[in-house]
């Protein structure tokens, strides 16, 4: 499924993007939506939220509803979540494009409003979606993850996992999801890293958190910690407490 999300307060930009979206989709036979939004960025981040694991391609505007790189600050905070999401960046205002690269939301192309080309832009930018999210069996092999536990084989969406660990005196990982189960197996923790995502994060030893779900940071002189969305403390080891927080800042 492809969702195509046009973020432009101005309606004759948004119109033209739709139509292009809508006649290349169309000619490919594409399983898709497409989302307007033009200031509304607590919808359109409930959006990108609901719909990880799929192809979402968001059409962001740099400056929205008139305040400077607003736009981008939408970008970076989905990119937060949504490691997979695709970004191409419209502007009517060349002098901002820089200002892309500083936000580091991984953009798959900065567009003037004003080229001439600019369908044949958005084109490419859509044909690159199309052949990436090709070569994935239908983008899920990339969002799960299948697990050999004790009790049998478990196919986990990367989206359910809080965080995985280790405890004193086990050899088991215990993997544990939002839902409050936990998937106990045998595994190594560097090795289950490479069956894992950006969105994953080794923190200590005895962790591996889902950075979508870290609802809290803490530190003093005795510990790095952060605490999950289902109120655990994980423990931070203090050479990758620095790393962790630019992991998040992504």
């Amino acid at each position: 499924m492809f969702n195509f999300v046009i973020c432009e307060d101005n309606f004759n930009t948004a119109v033209i993007l739709k139509n292009i979206i809508t006649e290349y989709a169309g000619k490919r036979n594409l399983d898709y939506s497409i989302k307007l939004y033009n200031n509304n960025f607590g919808e359109i981040v409930d959006f990108a939220r609901s719909n990880i694991g799929h192809v979402n391609v968001f059409f962001i505007d740099i400056v929205l509803n008139e305040k400077d790189s607003t736009g981008l600050s939408l970008a970076k905070q989905i990119r937060k979540f949504d490691v997979m999401a695709y970004f191409i960046i419209i502007t009517s205002h060349p002098e901002l494009s820089l200002k892309v690269f500083n936000y580091k939301i991984k953009a798959l192309d900065c567009i003037f409003k004003q080229e001439e080309d600019l369908e044949k832009r958005i084109r490419e930018c859509l044909d690159t979606i199309v052949a990436e999210s090709s070569k994935i069996d239908g983008l899920i092999l990339k969002n799960q993850i299948t697990i050999k536990s004790i009790n049998g084989i478990h196919t986990v969406n990367l989206n359910d996992i809080l965080y995985f660990e280790t405890r004193p005196g086990c050899r088991l990982i215990y993997c544990i999801l939002t839902d409050n189960t936990c998937i106990a197996f045998r595994h190594t923790m560097k090795d289950l890293m490479k069956s894992l995502d950006s969105r994953f994060f080794h923190c200590h030893r005895s962790f591996i958190i889902n950075t979508r779900f870290i609802k809290r940071f803490f530190r003093n002189r005795q510990c790095y910690s952060v605490i999950m969305e289902d109120g655990k403390i994980c423990d931070v080891s203090r050479s990758k407490w620095k790393e962790l927080l630019s992991h998040v800042s992504l």
